[in-house]
């Protein structure tokens, strides 16, 4: 039995063995193999300091490749080795478009892999090419914040630097009147944090900025609730016009902010607005009153939610 046993066992090393190699051969097959694929290489484009480009310019260029399994392995795991820089020569273009042609665009891409291009695309580019202009923008942060439970976003994210210094082609400058960060989203936030950002890049190689990130600063804290009653409802802009009515005089609201802001603030005297116009256009009978309140601090309630208008016309 034993002699039996131990026959089976050389048999399923052999067989286990023969596997191995025979897989080892075939991978080695492929890997030596010749392929042709598309792969996608980031794409800048570089002027002289005191001018900028515009036009339809990609992130990225498509270029076909002819390359053998290994080298196609390293662009797979080592993408960031792939580019392509050009930098154009202003002297040579003669009038605001300058045209780049697909010798320049192979030239100037460096895969990390000794690989044949084959093709790319776009195959040509044409840029409008312009005189910088800079102009100082302010900087709205773009980030979604999910509190854990029982907790409140205190305030507005706070940005710094507050502006920053753009450049680009006066055209495109001109439109410009703030510049976001890119997209964050934080989830299950309990404390107050600050994150680096880095500014969108929507307008690629069309803009240059002189930061690249920012620090966005975010207050967390526990989230309280404090109601206040007998706020007067009050007539902004004028006084209730004569044979209006208006009820109630009172409401009551329901504020929410974090514990902190809660115990430094004093919120005893609050106004529910109601705008002139407000009145006077009114042709359903309900207005919505308005309360002022500070940054940190949102109405999760008011009671009642509206008010009653009414007009009392006098019959001789």
């Amino acid at each position: 039995m034993k002699i039996e046993r131990k026959s089976i066992n050389d048999k399923l090393k052999g067989i286990i063995f023969a596997l191995l190699v025979s897989f080892s051969i075939w991978f080695y097959s492929i890997l030596n193999s010749e392929y042709s694929i598309t792969i996608k290489v980031p794409l800048t484009i570089n002027t002289p300091e005191r001018f900028s480009i515009s036009g339809r310019i990609p992130e990225k260029i498509d270029v076909l490749i002819s390359a053998i399994g290994w080298q196609i392995l390293n662009l797979t795991f080592l993408p960031k080795s792939s580019f392509c820089n050009i930098s154009v020569d202003i002297s040579e273009r003669t009038s605001d478009q300058l045209i780049i042609t697909k010798n320049d665009i192979i030239r100037n891409i460096h895969l990390g892999v000794n690989a044949k291009i084959l093709d790319v695309n776009p195959g040509t580019l044409m840029i409008e090419v312009g005189k910088m202009f800079e102009k100082v923008v302010p900087v709205e942060p773009n980030i979604t914040i999910h509190p854990r439970e029982n907790f409140v976003v205190v305030g507005k994210p706070i940005v710094k630097p507050e502006f920053i210094t753009i450049k680009g082609r006066k055209e495109i400058i001109e439109k410009i009147e703030s510049w976001k960060t890119a997209k964050v989203i934080l989830d299950d936030v309990n404390k107050p944090i600050q994150v680096e950002v880095p500014l969108s890049d929507t307008l690629h190689s069309q803009i240059s900025f002189n930061v690249s990130k920012v620090m966005v600063y975010v207050d967390i804290d526990f989230a309280v609730d404090k109601t206040i009653y007998d706020i007067p409802v009050r007539i902004e802009g004028g006084s209730l016009p004569e044979g209006h009515i208006i009820e109630p005089k009172y409401v009551t609201a329901t504020i929410r902010s974090g514990v902190n802001k809660m115990i430094e603030s004093d919120l005893v005297f609050l106004d529910a607005k109601i705008d002139y116009n407000q009145i006077m256009n009114d042709t359903i009978g309900i207005l919505i009153p308005h309360i002022d309140l500070p940054n940190s601090f949102t109405i999760t309630s008011l009671d009642p939610p509206y008010i009653i208008h009414r007009r009392v016309t006098k019959v001789k």
